[in-house]
């Protein structure tokens, strides 16, 4: 075999290698982006919600009703519904007292599911 034709062949492996080493990254950034927009998505509709309800919650005697449809983000079609002592809208949790009365919230990426 000749110099040449290993040379050829080397650099032809090399080249192959160096592809598939782009192209694996390439696929790998574009996974990591779905991921962070999907994850920024989220915490824009927590942030959303919470500014939503707070002028509801810092008036005084203001119902569980109001403070739910507070929170429902427009173009919703998901029920809010109970769990664990929370009720939830999207991904924020809201805890109600016996009377009805709002007493805090929660940002769950976790939420339970239905």
């Amino acid at each position: 075999m000749s110099r040449a034709t290993i040379a050829i062949g080397t650099l032809a492996l090399t080249l192959i290698t160096s592809n598939l080493w782009w192209a694996y990254r390439m696929f790998d950034s574009g996974i990591t982006q779905t991921y962070a927009r999907a994850s920024q998505d989220t915490t824009s509709e927590l942030l959303t919600q919470a500014l939503s309800i707070l002028p509801v919650v810092a008036k005084a005697g203001s119902s569980r009703n109001e403070v739910i449809s507070a929170a429902r983000v427009p173009n919703d079609q998901t029920e809010p519904y109970e769990k664990d002592g929370f009720v939830w809208v999207g991904y924020l949790g809201l805890k109600f007292n016996a009377n009805g009365q709002f007493e805090k919230a929660v940002a769950g990426h976790d939420a339970p599911t239905q």
